[in-house]
């Protein structure tokens, strides 16, 4: 989401939805940041903003296995896929190709995906891995102000079978972490 985006969402008084589809989970944190200060500027009261952010919802790709190396291992070639198939939505084949008024922006996006790796991905942006491993990563969007996460657990062509063990093992083992804290 643009800051423009953002600063529209607030002064209009909507909860905010992000997506984390690579880079940093710290870039939520300059979202809120930016949100909070038009919803303050907007004239909202500290506890519609409280409000307000625990409606924050925030899309990220979870694959949960018994092993950290295992649901990295199952889910990679799937995430992989997912990047070359956004980076291919997002980007005109041939940007000269595009209107002048659009290339700067498509130019900028194609080399900010040029430089998505996997090893990045797994450093900063997925929660893929282990239960206590995917429940920290919730527990740290949590710890940021999110208010609601978006579990997306069917991306890439995951075959059915490892995404239906996945959303298992996330129900049985990740979930009952956090549900005292809703009730």
């Amino acid at each position: 989401m643009t800051k423009d985006g953002i600063e529209n969402t607030a002064r209009r008084g909507w909860p905010m939805l992000n997506s984390v589809l690579f880079g940093p989970v710290s870039q939520l944190e300059d979202n809120r940041d930016v949100y909070v200060d038009t919803l303050r500027k907007a004239g909202r009261s500290e506890a519609e903003i409280a409000a307000l952010l625990r409606n924050w919802g925030v899309s990220r790709q979870i694959y949960v296995a018994d092993t950290d190396a295992r649901a990295l291992e199952e889910a990679r070639e799937a995430e992989l896929w997912y990047q070359e198939s956004f980076r291919k939505f997002v980007i005109p084949e041939r940007i000269e190709d595009a209107h002048p008024s659009l290339q700067p922006s498509f130019r900028a996006m194609a080399e900010k995906l040029a430089r998505v790796t996997w090893e990045g991905l797994v450093r900063e942006t997925l929660a893929f891995g282990s239960p206590d491993t995917v429940a920290r990563h919730i527990e740290s969007m949590r710890s940021i102000g999110v208010g609601q996460v978006l579990c997306w657990m069917n991306f890439g062509g995951l075959p059915q079978d490892r995404v239906r063990r996945s959303m298992e093992l996330f129900a049985r083992e990740v979930m009952p972490r956090f549900r005292s804290e809703r009730s």
